[in-house]
């Protein structure tokens, strides 16, 4: 099965977060296995994905039936337009299931040590409503920020993907990395073996799936399709994927975000910068 380029029929549905091209084939087997079982219920749900051009196509469409999506759009742009299902556990090192961080990197070489040794160096974000590339690595520098800056320079990439790279050919010095992503590039990015860890974020709540809001009334069954689906899957789609299973929580675990936001704000330091 493939993705679509346009929605087809009555529902919407993506798992954008983590869908690499390198992986667009068990992200796709893991929507068949959600969308058998919600069709087993009664709910038509599309045959394939959408991926359009622009993601937030996805996540503002008024028949979005799931979408995955960054944790601080849940507390920010998309409040009150879709409700939380859950999260896909990635069972990432130092995290409770459904949780995630992000690792920060810098070149092999770099003579950093840790976050305090890249003062004044140049930090590259994947984009400023990222909660793992953006809102963690602000998290992480608020107490050391000086006047409201830390860093140099600050470079938006777009992507994760493009962050790494941006790192290994210089044009930044560090960078925040969703771990999830980190793990994907390990498997499939040959920039990472130029890459070197130097330390990790606080854990959070990881990317959610969200129900758009006018089906908010499908929530529950939408959850046990999820929950059973990833439970039925064999090692050779879980496996790519690093999924291990999934968790389901409410819309207000998600408020921890902004919590963390506001703080850095009251610090003195409302961006990367």
């Amino acid at each position: 099965m493939t993705g679509v380029a346009e929605p087809i029929g009555t529902w919407v549905a993506g798992l954008p977060m983590y869908d690499w091209p390198e992986v667009h084939d068990e992200v796709d087997a893991l929507w068949a296995a959600i969308a058998g079982r919600l069709r087993a219920t009664g709910v038509d749900a599309p045959d394939g994905l959408w991926r359009p051009d622009h993601v937030g196509d996805l996540w503002v469409a008024p028949n979005l039936l799931v979408g995955q999506v960054c944790g601080l759009d849940v507390v920010g742009d998309l409040r009150g337009r879709v409700e939380v299902l859950g999260a896909l556990d990635y069972a990432v090192e130092g995290c409770a299931p459904g949780d995630y961080r992000s690792v920060l990197v810098c070149r092999a070489g770099d003579p950093a040590v840790d976050l305090a040794g890249c003062r004044g160096r140049r930090a590259a974000i994947n984009g400023r409503d990222s909660q793992s590339g953006h809102g963690a690595l602000l998290e992480s520098v608020a107490p050391l920020a000086e006047g409201g800056r830390f860093f140099g320079e600050v470079v938006e990439t777009g992507s994760h993907r493009e962050s790494m790279l941006a790192v290994v050919e210089g044009r930044a010095d560090l960078a925040a990395i969703d771990a999830v992503a980190w793990s994907l590039a390990a498997s499939h990015e040959p920039a990472v073996d130029d890459l070197r860890i130097i330390g990790w974020t606080e854990p959070l709540p990881a990317p959610p799936l969200v129900v758009g809001w006018a089906q908010a009334g499908l929530r529950d069954t939408v959850n046990s399709a999820v929950a059973d689906a990833v439970a039925s899957l064999g090692l050779e789609v879980r496996r790519p994927l690093d999924l291990y299973g999934y968790r389901v929580r409410p819309t207000s675990d998600y408020e921890v975000l902004a919590d963390r936001l506001a703080a850095a704000v009251s610090e003195g330091y409302p961006r990367v910068a």
